[in-house]
């Protein structure tokens, strides 16, 4: 296999060949590839190589390794000059010569005499080589020395070998795959776990069942230490005092940068005892230091060997001593304590340590650390179900942050079903399963039905009681009529009344903001879904600086969030160069969060309609109706609207949920959809239009004051109502809303004999990339006669990938099968497999596993 990661060395090392006589030493630690390295060069160089091999002390025999290394007669017997001079003999006029003397730290003290004096009679065009690990040696400075002994006009030169950096792993690992590169997250693994050193690299891999992609991130992590590398730090163990072997331990055990002091608590070892088992560590290249002041082993699965080598009683007592060690600390890592206090057996400690450092994990926004630990302690059956209760509703609420919903939800399903009594507790419960089902789950009606059963039971808990009523509250959700939400929201302000804002009254502060601007008021709160629902209204300036804000404490369903509220914005605005790119990476971080992705479906099924894609538009809206049928109402509404003009669609139930929940402040695309003389649509009359027209008046929601205005131009066919409708759409910044009211004042020009304003809009829809839009405007011109001027077709990609091939190379390139690509993008399998089939040619690649290297992010 190809040397890697050694350009330099090996340029280094070939100067010193040509450069005769010479002596060359290549230093390093174990495992670097000090004897790869020669072998590289030794397979481009002529002359005759002789190599000789150290052993260890007790397996060595004096001079051995440079005798059998000449293999031919030489005096073995006599004074040490006569031997000396007959291998000076030997090796002199015999043409081109390089001896190499492999692994020095373990040479007798005869051989390094013998080497000494080749070194200082080197014959002319002779090179001695010799490698060793300093680590490993106590005569480091004889060795050394022997570039001391060179004569003049002969070359020294040292060759120092270092782990290799990331982006040689990364290139060595591929190699040893068969791929042509690795994600970054398993070179980055890869780098942590083997420190950098090849022969580590090697062994870790050679295993074939490791498998690729995630599934090798997860086997490396669970992977035991290669054989060879326990054998090799066993015997490096075995060499040093008892002081320095319970410090490596110690290490090992604590699996991270620990202080000497912490060190010595944890090996039991102190004073000057303990400072020379860290020197001896340090100097034998056990230790490292990453950084000023702490200390650990060097690579993850070192530490990982010398654990295994660890007898099962002394791990639990080593964890146990490191807990407490790491207890004394100000302030404590309570994650770290807890990992100790488990895996001693202190099962109380690591309860209240794990529950300290799941708090400690939210307070800092890492919410997935918190889950973490959280699952792990309800997986504890022996816990009391109280606690497991309290347990799960600070898991739920810290999962509601992440995104990653399904064992979350189970846990807490199964913590529910342990207790049929009625309690606060169980309420608190419920209230969180509540929220997570119905605000991100998709599952509405279950979760509506949680936080009614939670209202019922938080009597003692008003707060709590507070925060679902006004859940339940919110108006795009749910089949109750506005009368009764609006009654639920009074009663939570009540419940709430001026106390301290805690987390309960912050939460109904969010969902009366919501409830306000359900009914068409603006509300001043903050947070993503206050953004969503300035969108909704038309306030989309408004929308984007509270986005901005939002994204400043973004937890990854914020920011899931955000990036859908930004795709419907960037609709509208008719933003739409790399909107695709930016809905496909948005829908992968959305994959457990249906009802994100249904809006981001939404902006992809109307983004490909007005590009031409007809099928695969309908496919995504269909999609969307069928995530919706429980709410949010806004978002089915809308893909109904959209909908409607290729294909049934519900917009007469939509326009009477409109209605039952007063819900004219979001629903400008329904209504217009409604007066666009759809055969499907029944109750769009004057009546209904003149009772839209008096409901917005009183509102503050720009786009349904825009959707009033195009919806009289239909229905008075007026051209400058439909130019007010255009001018309305493009104060809020909607050029797409705006453009398409000026194709129906076009339209209703070209029916007087003038082509020119929808020839303009035709060529307006063409820069934006409505494609199918233009291509309409200009069939109604050609029908009426007005020669167009001849297009040219479609500008192809070329080599270059689609958005769609793009988007589903990255999904193959993930590891993701074709069947689940189709279920993810709600297209066809054999649809899928031609995008696959048509990247992978662009790319000139034969493998989906050599994808990754060819797609920029």
């Amino acid at each position: 296999m190809k040397l890697v990661g050694r350009e330099q060395e090996l340029r280094v090392l070939r100067s010193a060949l040509r450069a005769v006589p010479g002596l060359v030493l290549v230093v390093g630690e174990a495992g670097v590839g000090k004897s790869r390295l020669v072998a590289e060069v030794q397979g481009s160089h002529t002359g005759r190589w002789l190599v000789g091999q150290c052993r260890p002390v007790e397996e060595q025999i004096p001079l051995a390794p440079v005798l059998e290394a000449i293999g031919e007669p030489v005096l073995r017997s006599g004074t040490r000059h006569a031997v000396f001079s007959s291998v000076l003999e030997q090796l002199s006029g015999a043409g081109p010569t390089v001896l190499v003397v492999e692994d020095l730290h373990w040479a007798d003290p005869g051989t390094l005499q013998l080497l000494r004096f080749l070194a200082g009679r080197l014959p002319r065009e002779f090179v001695l080589i010799g490698t060793y690990r300093p680590e490993d040696t106590q005569h480091a400075g004889e060795i050394t020395a022997l570039a001391g002994c060179v004569p003049t006009g002969a070359r020294a030169t040292e060759v120092r070998v270092q782990p290799l950096e990331p982006p040689a792993v990364q290139e060595l690992a591929a190699g040893l795959l068969g791929v042509k590169s690795l994600p970054t997250a398993l070179a980055d693994e890869l780098v942590k776990r083997t420190g950098g050193l090849p022969f580590v690299v090697e062994e870790l891999l050679r295993d074939e069942t490791l498998g690729r992609g995630d599934t090798l991130l997860r086997a490396l992590a669970s992977k035991p230490a290669p054989v060879a590398l326990r054998a090799s730090l066993t015997i490096r163990l075995q060499q040093l005092p008892d002081s320095s072997r319970a410090v490596i331990r110690a290490a090992a055990v604590l699996d991270a940068p620990a202080s000497e002091a912490i060190l010595g608590v944890v090996a039991e070892v102190s004073g000057h005892q303990l400072t020379a088992a860290m020197d001896a560590g340090l100097a034998r290249g056990l230790l490292g230091e990453p950084k000023p002041g702490l200390y650990d082993l060097r690579h993850a699965l070192a530490r990982r060997a010398i654990y295994e080598t660890i007898p099962p009683d002394e791990v639990r007592r080593l964890h146990r001593r490191a807990a407490g060690a790491l207890a004394a600390v100000e302030p404590p890592d309570h994650a770290q304590i807890a990992v100790h206090s488990r895996l001693g057996g202190s099962l109380g400690d690591w309860m209240i340590h794990s529950e300290l450092a799941a708090e400690h994990a939210v307070s800092r926004g890492d919410h997935a650390a918190a889950v973490c630990q959280l699952t792990e302690m309800l997986e504890l059956e022996a816990l009391p179900w109280g606690d497991r209760a309290r347990l799960a509703v600070k898991l739920g609420q810290a999962a509601s942050a992440t995104g990653a919903l399904e064992d979350a939800v189970a846990t807490l399903r199964t913590v529910l079903g342990g207790s049929s009594v009625a309690s606060a507790v169980r309420g608190r419960l419920r209230l969180a399963l509540g929220l997570l089902l119905s605000e991100q789950a998709g599952e509405i009606c279950a979760g509506r039905r949680e936080l009614a059963a939670a209202v019922s039971e938080l009597g003692s808990d008003p707060e709590s009681a507070a925060w679902a009523l006004s859940a339940l509250a919110v108006p795009t959700m749910g089949p109750d009529s506005i009368a009764e939400q609006r009654g639920w929201l009074e009663h939570a302000l009540l419940l709430v009344g001026d106390h301290a804002e805690g987390a309960g009254q912050l939460a109904v502060r969010r969902n009366q903001a919501r409830f306000r601007l359900a009914l068409g008021e603006v509300d001043e709160a903050d947070g993503v879904e206050v953004a969503s629902g300035l969108a909704w209204l038309g306030h989309d300036r408004r929308s984007t600086a509270l986005l901005d804000r939002a994204a400043e404490t973004e937890n990854p369903f914020t920011r899931t969030a955000i990036a859908a509220v930004r795709a419907r914005l960037d609709f509208a605005a008719g933003n739409w160069s790399g909107l695709a790119d930016r809905l496909a990476r948005a829908r992968l971080e959305a994959a457990n969060l249906p009802l994100v992705r249904a809006e981001l479906d939404l902006v992809d099924g109307r983004l490909r309609l007005a590009q031409g894609d007809v099928a695969g538009g309908k496919q995504l809206l269909e999609s969307v109706l069928d995530t919706t049928v429980r709410g949010p109402w806004p978002l089915r509404a809308a893909a109904a609207a959209a909908l409607g003009p290729y294909a049934d669609a519900p917009v007469d139930e939509c326009i009477a949920m409109v209605i039952h929940k007063h819900g004219w402040a979001w629903a400008s695309d329904l209504l217009t959809c409604a007066f666009s003389g759809l055969p499907h649509s029944k109750v769009a009359t004057h009546e209904l239009a003149a009772r839209f027209t008096a409901a917005v008046d009183d509102l503050d929601a720009p786009a349904a004051t825009a959707a009033v205005s195009l919806i009289h131009a239909v229905l008075e066919q007026s051209p400058d109502l439909f130019t007010t409708a255009a001018d309305q759409y493009r104060a809020m910044g909607r050029h797409y809303d705006e453009s398409i009211a000026l194709e129906a004042r076009g339209r209703l020009l070209l029916a007087h004999g003038d082509p020119n304003d929808l020839i303009s809009i035709a060529n307006t829809y063409e820069a934006m990339g409505a494609r199918a839009d233009a291509r309409r405007c200009r069939e109604a011109l050609r029908e009426a006669g007005v020669p167009i001027t001849p297009k040219r077709g479609r500008r192809g990609y070329g080599n270059a990938l689609s958005p769609r091939e793009l988007e589903v190379a990255r999904l193959a390139a993930e590891g993701l099968s074709n069947t689940r690509i189709a279920a993810t993008l709600t297209l066809s399998v054999s649809t899928i497999e031609d995008h696959l089939s048509h990247a992978m040619r662009k790319l000139e690649v034969h493998s989906r596993h050599d994808l990754a290297p060819h797609l920029t992010r």
